[in-house]
């Protein structure tokens, strides 16, 4: 099934001119709509009003806030506007997390930013392990260095018999029809004794029937920090330049915290991954 829109995620850090043209090169070729939702956010007033001349200095905030949005706008704009496809630009209703989570998940494929260890808020931070945790849609997460030419050519795909990693499997065909695909069989010791997991195999034959040529590694890993330098390090040796695997989290105290592979994977990759849940 083709994609039906790309939503892309947008705001004024270094990276997000690569992430635009990575996301519009993605709705070109699959001829859908292309999205871009501005992902700034307000910090809660009420920290600043007991600042002397506080509301003069909350306006201020507000009005820089407001010309970056609008920079924004203008280079989505300028950007998108030779596209083949319709381009469309969103603001959340509110400068919230729950608001980006609510505009997303009308998407086909969400585009994103890796962690930016110099400029990512909390706020960025909570808003990409939502996405990957919340919405139901794949993300594609993009590092946020580096410039990525091709996508979805030469695939490294993260294999562990799981709902999640065969959820990923499904919603990345669209993008690897026809690649050189490596699947890494890379399971953690509590993995190894699940008895659902769902044979390589399985992913194997998938694959092949969409053209895709595939070869099987079988790694060995022990814990979540050693599968996922062997997924890095993989993906380096095969030249892939796209991963793909499952976004695990588990719940804590009503929250939804990522496993110690998927952030493992959101600090340190190099090439774009495909997450699904």
């Amino acid at each position: 099934m083709a994609c039906d829109s790309i939503l892309v995620l947008l705001d004024s850090g270094r990276q997000a001119t690569q992430r635009l043209a990575l996301a519009g090169q993605l709705a070109v070729t699959h001829g859908c709509p292309l999205i871009g939702l501005y992902a700034g956010f307000v910090p809660e007033p009420a920290w600043c009003y007991r600042m002397e001349h506080a509301q003069r200095y909350f306006e201020e905030d507000m009005a820089r806030r407001e010309a970056v949005r609008e920079t924004v706008r203008g280079h989505f704009l300028a950007r998108t506007d030779a596209l083949a496809v319709a381009a469309e630009w969103r603001v959340p209703e509110r400068a919230t997390v729950a608001c980006a989570i609510r505009e997303a998940r009308e998407a086909g494929l969400l585009v994103a930013a890796q962690y930016d260890a110099d400029g990512d808020s909390p706020e960025g931070r909570q808003l990409l392990e939502a996405l990957l945790l919340e919405t139901g849609r794949p993300t594609l997460v993009v590092p946020c260095s580096g410039t990525f030419e091709t996508l979805g050519t030469r695939v490294v795909v993260a294999w562990n018999g799981s709902r999640e990693a065969a959820r990923a499997l499904h919603d990345a065909v669209p993008f690897i029809a026809g690649a050189r695909v490596h699947i890494l069989c890379a399971h953690t010791a509590a993995e190894n004794a699940r008895p659902d997991a769902t044979p390589v195999a399985h992913a194997a034959r998938l694959l092949e029937r969409h053209g895709v040529a595939v070869e099987i590694e079988h790694g060995s890993g022990v814990t979540d920090m050693t599968v996922g330098e062997l997924i890095l390090t993989r993906a380096c040796d095969f030249g892939a330049d796209l991963l793909v695997m499952g976004a695990y989290g588990h719940g804590r105290m009503r929250e939804r915290v990522l496993g110690g592979v998927t952030r493992m994977l959101l600090e340190s990759m190099t090439v774009p991954v495909m997450f699904s849940r």
